[in-house]
């Protein structure tokens, strides 16, 4: 059995249980936290991040994004969520890399207003708040006019990763999203949450 590391409240852990649960691929799960948990999680990954999964065979994958390409060799081309090669992976990749970093933007501002709430850099936020407002208006701009999906018909892991991301600025940061100015983004958050895959992985657990 598949054993994944970390907590749902991570766009990064969610993206790649999202997956899973997509592709069909059962898992157990150490829920840890890199905060409260973080001597736990070091053992697991010196980089005391997460997600981290552990195969069958112990073999430990650190990363979201090569955790996400393990699962589709496993999932086969067929199902795959990432086009094996040419222009469409790219195309995917290219999406998927602003939901990622919209992701990670999101979670930076989290730990930031933490850790220095009474401190903080408004110089610092204000350029991460630029970010994310950025990565949004990209994803909003390349999005296709007519749905469900970022590409259309198709669903890929540029739909999957940008609703996590965006799941958490929601959580996070609501002010930062303006669903009003963004309707295809709209489209692609309300058509995912109604996944069986997303509704099986909540942000918020217990």
């Amino acid at each position: 059995m598949h054993r994944l590391v970390g907590q749902y409240d991570s766009p990064f852990l969610r993206r790649v249980a999202v997956t899973m649960h997509y592709y069909g691929i059962p898992y157990e799960r150490d829920v840890l936290s890199v905060f409260r948990n973080a001597d736990q999680v070091a053992e697991i990954n010196p980089l005391i991040k997460v997600p981290v999964l552990i195969l069958p065979g112990g073999e430990k994958i650190f990363d979201s994004q090569m955790i996400l390409d393990y699962l589709d060799e496993e999932a086969g081309p067929a199902k795959a969520l990432t086009p094996a090669k040419g222009a469409e992976r790219r195309a995917v990749l290219r999406a998927v890399t602003i939901g990622w970093g919209l992701a990670e933007k999101s979670v930076a501002l989290s730990i930031d207003k933490n850790l220095h709430a009474n401190a903080p850099s408004l110089q610092w936020r204000h350029r991460v708040r630029h970010q994310i407002k950025l990565c949004l208006d990209w994803l909003e701009t390349e999005a296709a006019a007519d749905g469900p999906w970022f590409f259309g018909a198709q669903l890929t892991q540029a739909d999957i990763t940008a609703a996590a991301a965006m799941g958490h600025v929601r959580f996070r940061h609501e002010r930062e999203l303006d669903w009003d100015t963004r309707p295809r983004l709209k489209r692609i958050y309300d058509a995912a949450m109604a996944l069986d895959c997303f509704q099986a992985v909540p942000l918020i657990e217990g």
